[in-house]
């Protein structure tokens, strides 16, 4: 521990054995409500669990000096238990949150960084050089960029061109789950998909039981139940279909609002890639 870290634990250390003195003298709320304060005073001076911990055996150490007989060490053991228990509460419920909110931020740096390389990549005019090989390139990217960053078990990217609707296909999914996938995606009523995606505003959003009771969804939902369901178009300058952005099953929870605008993003700049390498082919 540094210099400053030892003042800061050791001015802490007072200011428990104080506090615990005067709850052990008048124990009620408002006394008891100082052992919650100090709980998150030990994370704002960012002490750990064992820095609270020797602040709570200074303090009882000096309580039981002034005790005079077993019952009353006794009295005082138990009511500094419950008043360490208010700061370690306190302490854990603080710390947690200061994790989740690390978290939080973590994620989404790392989302703003994917979406960034992603985007400039598909922006890259040396896609267009070889169409073939970097339309399959690209559509396996956005597949698998899409699905890590909305957390999806699964994402499908079709592209649809000259009446097909599998031109080139791209899925990111488990190894393990491959078996699974593969089938029920071979099973998709694409054309159906694309009708619905763009009559609902070139966005999709379905969970649960409507998901069964989709009858574009009766053929493959039998091979493999879905909980959820997002998808974007993949749509043209002149609004023309050129395929879509599928995603499957959440790993946690329900798709969002926030996945639902970040993977309409990602099919614009797809579908502006994907009409880049069409307009190279037909010049060629």
């Amino acid at each position: 521990m540094t210099v400053g870290g030892a003042s800061s634990a050791a001015s802490f250390v007072a200011s428990y054995s104080t506090a615990l003195r005067e709850y052990l003298r008048e124990p009620c709320e408002r006394s008891l409500r100082v052992a919650y304060e100090l709980g998150r005073e030990a994370v704002n001076r960012q002490l750990n669990m064992l820095d609270l911990a020797v602040a709570h055996q200074e303090g009882l150490m000096s309580a039981l000096a002034e005790t005079s007989s077993p019952a009353q060490m006794q009295d005082v053991t138990r009511a500094a238990g419950d008043f360490f228990l208010e700061s370690l509460g306190s302490f854990e419920m603080v710390q947690r949150g200061y994790r989740e909110a690390r978290d939080a931020a973590r994620f989404e740096r790392r989302q703003t960084e994917m979406s960034r390389q992603l985007s400039s990549f598909l922006a890259d005019a040396s896609l267009a050089l070889d169409a073939s090989d970097s339309l399959e390139e690209m559509l396996q990217l956005v597949a698998e960029q899409a699905r890590e960053l909305v957390d999806a078990e699964c994402c499908v990217v079709t592209v649809a061109l000259e009446g097909q609707p599998r031109t080139a296909e791209a899925a990111s999914y488990s190894e393990s789950e491959e078996r699974h996938w593969t089938g029920f995606l071979k099973w998709l009523d694409l054309f159906a998909i694309y009708r619905l995606i763009r009559v609902s505003g070139g966005s999709v959003r379905v969970e649960g039981e409507q998901i069964s009771d989709a009858p574009l969804f009766r053929s493959a939902v039998r091979r493999r139940p879905l909980r959820g369901w997002l998808a974007a178009s993949l749509t043209a300058l002149d609004e023309s279909d050129l395929g879509a952005v599928q995603l499957f099953d959440k790993r946690a929870g329900a798709f969002t609002g926030d996945d639902e605008a970040v993977i309409l993003h990602l099919a614009q700049l797809a579908s502006a890639a994907i009409e880049r390498t069409q307009l190279y082919r037909i010049r060629q």
